[in-house]
């Protein structure tokens, strides 16, 4: 039987990939998959009108590319760990656990990911097996999160730089933030596109939690910072198919809740990075097996939150 769950996994995978996944770049030197704005939809939901992938598909669509291609980078660009009662009851645990058994590599926070408080922020930090990066936020004078890391891909290296938005001050109880400092995006975003070129690096990439249309949009840090390949944006829950270009600069964002997962397929054989962005919703990946693992974390936090609620 098992073999046969494998056939017909391999199966399903092959056709997935024929319809979703294939990408007509001539080179793929790194994959970067991306999700924003998840708020606590860590279980999936394929019955509802606007299907959710939640963390079992989310990883079973990781485990897939990682399967097929030698660099992937998985990304989320926040509001990821608040919503949900699976989610708000254990003060964001369950997300943070399922993601790292997903394999994710990188967050940067949310305006809803202080809802907790910053103190409980940090403590899911050093749970997290993935890096949580923001370049511009400040307690004391001093940097709360890793700015910046550098990713080497194949013969190539990736920087990639946290942005978080200054909108938190009034989307967050300001008890959540006391002594927090949300810095100027353009000024962190020119500081460190200038450390990550004198590194060397061969793609800059911006995850920031900003979004289009709002108090500080993204798209004014490309306007004044040169230098961004990449921007994987969140907070304004928009669904960029394809991805945008503003000012030279290529932005994704994966659209809401996790009905949709992006992927970019990235090209770095010439002198400037090639792109090809698009989404996989969870209607494209409704066929592949959820990740089993991840399926059996969420009934036992189920579990555990159900005990709470009933006081045992």
């Amino acid at each position: 039987m098992r073999g046969l769950a494998s056939a017909h996994r391999t199966l399903v995978a092959a056709i997935w990939i024929t319809v979703v996944a294939v990408s007509p770049l001539a080179a793929q030197d790194l994959v970067i998959l991306h999700t924003n704005d998840i708020h606590g939809r860590i279980e999936t939901d394929l019955e509802t009108s606007e299907p959710r992938l939640g963390m079992p598909l989310i990883a079973a669509i990781i485990e897939d590319y990682r399967d097929r291609y030698d660099h992937v980078l998985v990304l989320d660009a926040g509001d990821t760990i608040h919503g949900r009662p699976i989610t708000n009851r254990l003060e964001g645990r369950s997300t943070v656990e399922t993601m790292n058994s997903a394999g994710y590599d990188l967050m940067v926070p949310g305006n809803h990911d202080f809802n907790f408080g910053y103190e409980r922020l940090l403590q899911l930090e050093e749970k997290m097996e993935f890096d949580l990066i923001a370049a511009n936020v400040y307690k004391d004078g001093e940097l709360l999160f890793k700015p910046y890391v550098i990713k080497a891909v194949g013969d190539f290296r990736v920087g990639v730089f946290g942005l978080a938005t200054p909108d938190t001050y009034s989307t967050t109880h300001p008890d959540n933030i006391v002594g927090i400092e949300f810095g100027d995006m353009a000024e962190a975003a020119a500081t460190y596109v200038e450390i990550l070129r004198d590194e060397g690096v061969d793609l800059v990439v911006a995850l920031g939690h900003v979004g289009f249309g709002r108090n500080y949009p993204s798209t004014a840090v490309v306007e004044q910072v040169e230098g961004i390949d990449l921007f994987v944006d969140g907070h304004s829950h928009d669904r960029l198919r394809e991805g945008e270009r503003h000012h030279g600069t290529l932005f994704v964002q994966a659209y809401e809740y996790s009905k949709d997962m992006g992927v970019v397929y990235v090209d770095l054989q010439g002198d400037e990075p090639e792109f090809d962005a698009r989404l996989i919703s969870a209607a494209d990946a409704g066929e592949i097996p959820p990740h089993e693992e991840i399926q059996a974390m969420l009934k036992e936090f189920r579990e555990e939150v159900r005990a709470l609620m009933l006081g045992f």
